[in-house]
């Protein structure tokens, strides 16, 4: 076993030599393949494992993996507990996000861990809130998150609050109109960081400095000016040198790469170019292919914006070697279709419809093995559900047959009751199994149904968000053009906005099956503060309260924000209005819902019949498909009501 470690070793030591290059994770490695102790190796991989933010997941799975080992072999709870944090976290950075709470809820290593290691047990608890917020719960997540903070403060354990800042800063930056309370949480952590001048505290340091960065650089891009373009190189640059001092790369590259986009922006495409540059030799060197493959993507649309072609060409085609080495087919495809791009502005349509055909191949092949997949997935748990009641059925064979080998000298009468007895029992069990069956298959479906969702709201943002993205960016990258060319982009950027609208509102009602009474609200009060922005000469009002553990259905949602936007847009656009005003009532059917204006109005009768009169047809028919009443009351001169009655 002694020497399987070693020579383990050694292969891992000689693999990551060519791509980390990391001076604190190789010196970690030559000295765990020098230790003369297992004591001493499975402290030096430790010490690699807690470099995780330069090491891509497999190499984290690894690592974690010969720490079990050791920490099997020399009864070493603590390392153990360690070693199965690190196995979750790769779960986390490999996106299997689900299970994350469950693993760590159920793992009989992590029982009464807040005693026997605090340090994995904030660590553990930073992992459910992060699990939390890409499951988008992120009411739970801040409860969470303030709970560690608490208990931080409490213990005074500095670097554990640190965490839950950064951790809630970061939530709040995700929730709309929580902008400034995230940017405050994170100041308040750097002032803590500051007075501590603890060393210990330069990674959670980077990590803040670097969402501070995005922060002012995201409201740079809302509204343009000096010191926004001021503060965002500061934070950029400052995050850079200290994640240079610590070795902290996947920050370093993250933050490159939000500084090449501003470089970009400004046209100074020399800072750029150098930046995004470096972005790709950094996740080279950590060895990640998924990130290095969408680091090629990002440089190859930079020298398509600037119309560096060939160069693009270039970009394109390693980061083609990069999917082919590492399987992967969704950024393939991406690449692909930049590709196509360049040859179609070259007029080069011969490559042109080449290229189109590999992107219908690359697709099909693709679509062909998620089905495979599926199909296996359905067959494999039908054939387990099939032994398991084989099994089953077995086992109640041989339980009649002893039965009837104890009981042969009892009398006939005792036997035919018990007998009788007996199948009473049997028709019994074969309901429950059946209802229990009849359960698992719902739960299976459902199951299905939700990652097909997931695959779809994925699909949607990977393909239509990062295009309408691409539109907004590059018709910045050319508002200097001329008039005639100004008009076009600005139609082109009005499209690409109400892509990214409606597809938020998809994307938002697509990623649970479910959605309570308060999240919908929430929806309606941001959309009626983001109007009141838009048109300042209109007053918007939002009153009234939501029924509690009100839930509907993710389509429904959908629906009731879709009618009520419209109404608001309608109200807005054709009523002249003054006021419009959103209320939530609670009543014993379950939730009324209504917007008002005071505007012009108008004839019910006159617009009865129109198909195309303030798009009332349309509404009507997502009343109908989201199962919910609607109702609208109108006339001229008395403004207009819409009613929106919802059941459970």
């Amino acid at each position: 076993m002694k020497r399987f470690i070693i020579i383990s070793l050694l292969i891992i030591a000689c693999t990551h030599k060519l791509y980390s290059q990391f001076s604190n994770i190789d010196n970690a490695r030559v000295k765990v393949y020098q230790a003369a102790t297992d004591k001493e190796k499975l402290n030096n991989l430790i010490a690699i494992t807690k470099h995780r933010n330069s090491l891509p997941a497999d190499s984290l799975y690894h690592y974690a993996q010969l720490i079990k080992q050791l920490a099997i072999k020399l009864k070493d709870k603590k390392s153990m507990a360690f070693a199965e944090y690190c196995l979750i976290l790769g779960d986390l950075v490999k996106g299997k996000t689900d299970s994350i709470i469950y693993k760590i809820d159920k793992n009989e290593v992590f029982e009464n861990i807040k005693k026997t290691d605090t340090f994995v047990y904030y660590k553990l608890q930073f992992l459910k809130a992060n699990a939390l917020n890409r499951l988008n719960k992120r009411t739970e997540a801040l409860d969470l998150q303030f709970k560690i903070l608490n208990e931080a403060e409490n213990e005074g354990n500095v670097n554990s609050q640190l965490f839950a800042l950064n951790f809630i800063g970061a939530t709040y930056l995700n929730v709309e109109n929580k902008g400034n309370e995230a940017k405050q949480t994170w100041l308040s952590a750097l002032k803590i960081i500051e007075k501590k001048n603890n060393p210990q505290n330069k990674e959670i340091e980077a990590y803040i400095l670097s969402n501070l960065a995005l922060y002012y650089v995201n409201n740079f891009y809302d509204n343009p000016s000096p010191q926004l373009e001021d503060t965002s190189f500061h934070y950029f640059n400052t995050t850079i040198r200290l994640c240079k001092e610590i070795e902290a790369m996947s920050v370093m590259a993250s933050v490159l790469s939000y500084r090449a986009n501003l470089y970009a922006y400004k046209k100074m495409f020399v800072n750029a170019e150098a930046d995004f540059k470096e972005v790709v030799s950094i996740r080279k060197k950590i060895g990640d292919p998924l990130y290095v493959s969408e680091d090629y993507i990002a440089l190859a649309q930079f020298y398509f914006s600037i119309k560096e072609y060939s160069k693009c060409i270039e970009e394109v085609n390693e980061g083609l070697k990069v999917c082919k080495q590492g399987h992967i087919l969704a950024t393939e495809l991406s690449l692909l279709g930049i590709e196509a791009e360049v040859y179609k502005a070259n007029k080069v349509y011969d490559k042109y419809s080449t290229t189109l055909e590999k992107i219908i191949m690359l697709s099909d092949s693709n679509n062909r093995m998620n089905s495979a997949d599926k199909i296996a997935d359905i067959q494999t748990k039908y054939d387990v559900q099939k032994k398991e009641t084989l099994i089953a059925k077995q086992k109640l064979v041989l339980l009649q047959r002893n039965l009837l080998l104890y009981g042969a000298g009892v009398l006939a009468i005792v036997l035919a009751i018990l007998f009788g007895y007996r199948f009473k029992k049997y028709q019994q069990k074969q309901r429950i199994i059946a209802e229990q069956k009849k359960k698992q298959n719902e739960i299976a479906i459902k199951d299905i149904e939700e990652k097909e969702r997931k695959r779809i709201a994925a699909e949607l943002h990977d393909n239509l968000g990062v295009q309408a993205n691409a539109i907004l960016h590059n018709s910045t990258l050319l508002n200097n053009s001329t008039t005639e060319d100004k008009n076009i982009l600005a139609d082109l950027q009005d499209t690409a906005k109400e892509m990214l609208l409606n597809l938020r509102e998809t994307l938002w009602a697509m990623k649970t099956s479910d959605v309570s009474a308060t999240d919908l609200w929430l929806r309606i009060i941001n959309f009626m503060k983001q109007m009141g922005r838009h048109y300042t000469s209109v007053n918007f009002r939002v009153e009234g309260e939501v029924p509690k553990d009100f839930v509907i259905s993710s389509s429904k949602a959908l629906n009731i924000v879709l009618v009520l936007q419209e109404s608001v847009n309608n109200a807005v656009k054709h009523a002249h209005a003054n006021t419009i005003s959103a209320a939530s009532m609670k009543n014993d059917d379950g939730w009324v819902i209504s917007i008002k204006d005071d505007g012009k109005g108008f004839d019910m009768n006159t617009v009865k019949g129109k198909t195309d009169s303030y798009g009332l047809q349309n509404m009507q028919e997502r009343a109908i498909a989201g199962r919910f009443k609607y109702n609208i009351d109108s006339a001229p001169g008395k403004g207009t009501k819409t009613i929106i009655s919802i059941t459970g």
